[in-house]
């Protein structure tokens, strides 16, 4: 059977449900191996953390990194490849252009453009959920850059891992 890289709302569903039921022990043990299989990706996840003030937000990152990767691996019956710390550099081009696009769409109000950069992605339904996530009530009190930034990194991040 031929593998289907595109994750699935059920899949991203599944891997909350999954996550939310674990025991501590099981989740902190899941948490370092995905700190080993992708040391580069968590540290830049734990960068965009830094100076957020908020330790529930930099808890967030890390929890919907985990999302992502729990949910690309399970897709793929297999670990993932470790993204180097240079293929992470080569990737600061693609996110820029994508917080550069992002916030052309918040200083016009074109929600609908969000539909479409959705669309376009390698990951529809992760990219929709982040978006979702990053987009949120939540994330309101935070400066619009900063959400607008760590959403481009994440998206970016979940195409690259799938």
């Amino acid at each position: 059977m031929a593998y289907d890289n595109k994750i699935t709302d059920e899949e991203i569903d599944l891997a909350i449900e999954t996550l939310e039921d674990m025991e501590e022990g099981k989740l902190e043990k899941l948490f370092n191996r995905l700190a080993e299989q992708q040391p580069h990706a968590v540290g830049f996840v734990l960068g965009l953390g830094e100076g957020l003030n908020n330790e529930e937000a930099e808890e967030d990152l890390l929890y919907l990194v985990m999302i992502m990767w729990f949910a690309i691996e399970s897709n793929k019956k297999a670990e993932l490849n470790s993204i180097s710390e240079e293929e992470m550099e080569n990737l600061q081009h693609k996110i820029d252009e994508r917080l550069e696009r992002i916030m052309s769409f918040a200083a016009e109000e074109e929600e609908d453009e969000f539909e479409v950069l959705i669309s376009e992605s390698s990951q529809p339904a992760l990219v929709s959920y982040l978006s979702d996530e990053f987009f949120s009530e939540e994330y309101a009190r935070m400066p619009e850059m900063k959400v607008a930034k760590m959403f481009s990194c994440l998206s970016v991040l979940a195409e690259t891992l799938s």
